[in-house]
C-alpha cells in the first residue's frame, strides 16, 4: 500500500469560499464531495492536489476533508487533520477478500470453448466491492465464445472495502489465470502458445458486450515468447519461470489544459490531473512533442 497516510488541510475563508489541500488522486471527486456534504456550490470550493505519497486508488475515496472544512469554519483558523498508520488501516478499508471459482474447456488442440466464473467478494458492513470490475475482467483476455459469470456483492462483518491497484481485476486475474495454466499442462501445451492460439484480438467481443479495439496481446505474447529470459535455462533447483495475462479497462471524460509562453521560450501548462504515477512529466512530454521543443523546457 502506500506510504503517506490520508491527509488535509482545510482552511474556510470569510468570503465563504473553502480551499483544500490534499492527498488525493480526483481531486475534482474531493471538490464535488465536500460540496454536495457541506451544502456548498462547487465554484465555493478550491482544491489543491498535493504531491502524493502514493496512492494505488486508495487516495480516491473522501475521508475527514469535509471534516477539516467544517472545523476551519467553526474556528476561523486553518485546520490539519493527518490520520495514524492505524486509521489508516482501521477506517480506509482494504481491497476486497474474494471466493473464485473457474471452470474452462477446450478443445484436444487447444481452443478454450467455455469458461465459467463464480466471483464473490467482501463489501464490508454495506454493498460495494469491486465484484463488478472483476467479473467484467476475468475472461477478457481470451477469445471464449460461450461465458457465463456470476458476481455475488456479500456484505460481511467489517468496516469497508476499498481500491488499490486494479480493483477487483487482480483476483479475478489470478484465478483465471491458474486454471489457464492448468489446462495447457493438461493439453501438453507451452503456456505461452496456449494463450496466443486463444488470445483476444481488436474486434473481439468481450462477454460484457464491448468490441476490443487495438489490445496488442499478441504482440507482447510473441514479444515475451522470442525474450532470452523465456528461452535460457533455469539455474539451480526450485527455480521456475511463469506467465499470465490480465485486462483493465480504463475511463476518460471530458479534459483541457492551458499553455502559456514565458519570455524565455519556455511553456507552462496547466492541467487538472492529480501527479500520480509520472502524470505531470507525461503531460510535459505530449505538450513537448506537439509544440517540437524539449520536454525540460515545459513547466508543469
Amino acid at each position: 500500500g502506500y506510504i503517506e497516510p490520508q491527509n488535509v488541510t482545510a482552511l474556510w475563508n470569510n468570503d465563504g469560499r473553502v480551499h483544500i489541500w490534499t492527498s488525493t488522486q480526483g481531486p475534482f471527486e474531493v471538490r464535488g464531495a465536500v460540496a454536495a456534504s457541506l451544502d456548498l456550490n462547487v465554484s465555493q470550493v478550491k482544491v489543491t492536489p498535493m504531491e502524493i505519497g502514493g496512492g494505488f486508488g486508495g487516495k480516491f475515496p473522501l475521508y475527514h476533508d469535509p471534516v477539516a472544512a467544517l472545523l476551519s469554519k467553526k474556528t476561523g483558523h486553518p485546520v490539519k487533520i493527518i490520520m495514524s498508520r492505524k486509521e489508516v488501516f482501521e477506517s480506509t478499508g482494504p481491497t476486497s477478500g474474494s471466493t473464485i471459482k473457474i471452470k474452462m474447456g477446450a478443445t484436444k488442440e487447444g481452443k478454450i470453448t467455455a469458461a465459467y466464473a463464480w466471483l464473490a467478494y467482501e463489501a464490508g458492513a454495506f454493498p460495494g466491492s469491486p465484484v463488478g470490475a472483476g467479473a467484467e475482467c476475468v475472461f477478457t483476455p481470451y477469445d471464449i465464445p460461450n461465458v457465463v459469470i456470476d458476481g455475488y456483492d456479500v456484505v460481511v462483518n467489517k468496516p469497508k472495502a476499498g481500491a488499490y491497484r486494479a480493483p477487483g481485476a487482480s483476483n479475478a486475474g489470478f484465478a483465471a489465470e491458474t486454471v489457464v495454466d492448468e489446462l495447457a499442462i493438461e493439453l501438453g501445451l507451452d503456456p505461452i502458445d496456449f494463450r496466443l492460439m486463444n488470445s483476444a484480438k481488436e474486434g473481439t467481443r468481450r462477454a460484457s458486450g464491448p468490441i476490443h479495439p487495438r489490445i496488442g496481446m499478441v504482440e507482447t505474447l510473441e514479444a515475451m515468447k522470442a525474450h532470452p529470459h523465456w528461452n535460457s535455462p533455469l539455474e539451480g533447483p526450485n527455480r521456475g519461470r511463469g506467465v499470465g495475462v490480465a485486462f483493465w479497462m480504463n475511463g476518460g471524460a471530458e479534459s483541457s489544459c492551458s499553455i502559456s509562453t514565458n519570455a524565455d521560450g519556455t511553456i507552462n501548462l496547466t492541467e487538472g490531473s492529480a501527479d500520480i504515477g509520472g502524470t505531470r512529466a507525461s503531460a510535459a512530454m505530449m505538450a513537448a512533442e506537439v509544440l517540437g521543443i524539449r520536454a525540460e523546457d515545459v513547466h508543469p
